[in-house]
């Protein structure tokens, strides 16, 4: 009997444990109840079609002949070093959950076989034969099912292929649209987007979507995305999380941009918070008028953007008289922003003179928008203004990338990182201008595989990368 009460004593002890266990994980992270399942090896005997799940085994190549899906309640995990070859406009519909996860010595590569990239200038440089916009297979698209999708340390190359008549109504779009590099539209799911790459996109890169979700984008490289139109980070209504340390170059519309579109009843509101991130040579490839190059809150979206460093993009920051709460943006939530611009039509859309821009100048911008517009632009933004003396102003002196552009080249005709390298001079103007009494917004949880590895705080270098080797690690 006594030995009972003992064994009932201590199995209590060990509910009331586990118990606090949980609801402590749970209070912190507001989700993980999902639990991998044991690996399932997947072949790569023979092409892949139709419903998949398990796991990608490391170092391993597989191919794809058509859409595949990951159902719902299923999991597809991809470990280091595969690399996934997609065939006939093919793509991943993932429906349950994806977990992609490469790591820096051994990075995963989903992509086509065949092409080859050209990434040197190239003076009056023509997207219609780079090989970039090939479009060649559909992406990764989460459907309204999908409650994690992580992607670490993984390449995405080629994307844009047509949707067709079966995949095309998970995004709202017709069959004869592009895909998009990365889909997602879980109000209530996860995306993480993490020390990863996108090349070569004919519309958006990342298009967080339908009813949004939580998302966090960190340290990863976007090279040549937008043929002729498409952002690079595009979330919409219901879209909430942050965008810091990420590299842009050669992006058609706008690198980030957070819109309110397609808000309604039970969906949350676009909130973006942007930070220390660099874009190179934005906005050029885009045919319509009125679009930007860099940073764009617009259609009730709002958030937060500091410590960017934005190097001759067509536009700068836009705040659009659409913002829900324009004072909210004004006050104090943007800021510490480096321009660059080699020519006097970059600098003088600094402040963007497009139908609905409201931008207003802060002091702590380098250069120093005060010293060169009008003296009443603060209070009456979106003018026409005079930007000659911000021309060539401060440079942010890279470690290798000559400022002003040299060889004859235009902003348009250098749309990759090649040879280049962004990281900063020890004498660069960006080192310790950056401001870091904010927060991430950090609403996805933290964990080593399958959630944030860390939430980056505020760099005090502007830019993506900071001089003592932390932020972006793609060097």
């Amino acid at each position: 009997m006594k030995n009972s009460i003992v064994l009932i004593i201590i199995c209590t002890s060990l509910v009331a444990i586990l118990n606090g266990c949980k609801k402590n994980h749970l209070d912190q992270y507001d989700l993980y109840q999902y639990v991998p399942p044991p690996a399932k090896p997947i072949s790569d005997a023979t092409p892949l079609c139709g419903s998949i799940s398990g796991t990608m085994l490391s170092g391993k190549t597989y191919t794809v002949s058509c859409d595949v899906y990951v159902n719902p309640g299923d999991s597809l995990i991809i470990e280091p070093g595969v690399r996934v070859n997609f065939q006939n406009q093919a793509g991943i519909i993932v429906q349950g959950n994806l977990f992609s996860l490469g790591t820096a010595e051994k990075p995963i590569y989903l992509s086509v076989d065949g092409l080859t990239k050209t990434d040197a200038p190239s003076a009056n440089y023509n997207a219609a034969k780079d090989s970039a916009f090939a479009g060649r297979w559909k992406g990764v698209i989460g459907d309204k099912t999908c409650k994690y999708l992580v992607l670490k340390w993984t390449h995405i190359e080629y994307a844009g292929a047509l949707l067709g008549n079966s995949v095309a109504p998970l995004l709202g779009l017709a069959a004869t649209d592009n895909s998009y590099g990365v889909f997602f539209s879980n109000a209530d799911g996860y995306f993480v987007f993490e020390d990863s790459w996108i090349y070569g996109t004919v519309d958006d890169a990342i298009r967080v979507a339908g009813s949004g979700g939580k998302f966090a984008i960190f340290r990863s490289t976007f090279e040549k995305c937008g043929k002729s139109g498409g952002d690079v980070l595009n979330v919409k209504a219901g879209g909430i999380g942050d965008m810091a340390y990420n590299f842009f170059m050669g992006n058609a519309t706008n690198a980030l941009k957070a819109s309110n579109a397609g808000s309604g009843p039970g969906i949350a509101n676009c909130e973006v918070h942007i930070y220390n991130n660099t874009l190179i040579n934005g906005g050029w490839r885009q045919t319509k008028s009125g679009r930007g190059g860099s940073i764009n809150f617009e259609k009730l979206a709002y958030g937060q953007a500091f410590n960017n460093l934005m190097v001759n993009c067509r536009w700068g920051l836009r705040l659009s008289s659409d913002i829900p709460d324009t004072t909210y943006m004004y006050n104090k939530n943007y800021g510490y922003n480096f321009y660059w611009a080699d020519s006097l039509s970059v600098a003088n859309q600094i402040f963007p003179y497009t139908p609905g821009a409201v931008t207003k100048p802060v002091s702590t911008d380098i250069p120093n928008p005060l010293t060169y517009l009008p003296a009443n632009y603060q209070y009456a933004p979106c003018v026409a203004y005079n930007g000659a003396a911000a021309v060539q102003a401060v440079d942010p002196q890279f470690y290798n990338y000559t400022l002003p552009v040299t060889g004859g080249y235009r902003m348009q005709d250098i749309t990759a990182i090649g040879n280049f390298k962004f990281t900063l001079k020890s004498t660069s103007p960006c080192i310790g201008k950056g401001y870091t009494n904010f927060s991430p917004m950090k609403v996805v949880p933290v964990d080593p595989k399958y959630g944030v590895t860390y939430y980056p705080a505020p760099g005090k270098d502007i830019g993506c990368y900071q001089f003592d080797g932390s932020g972006n690690l793609h060097y």
